[in-house]
């Protein structure tokens, strides 16, 4: 069976992350659907010092490592 947090991953396709020169980190989930019915983009921001900060710099280094 999957954790929670596995289960619950945002699969790579659907994510763009990005560092900022200040060290925030962008998260930006796109929307499924067609296009008449999809909803804008999320767009989150993490400093240094927000609970999941750690979380999306280990997804960044990951993804910079793997292409």
């Amino acid at each position: 069976m999957a954790s929670n947090s596995e289960a619950a991953r945002i699969p790579d396709e659907r994510l763009s992350i990005e560092q900022r020169r200040d060290g925030a980190i962008l998260v930006r989930v796109r929307s499924e659907g067609s296009e008449a019915s999809r909803l804008p983009d999320a767009v989150f921001s993490f400093r240094c010092g927000d609970p999941q900060y750690s979380y999306w710099l280990a997804r960044l280094k990951a993804a910079a490592q793997a292409g």
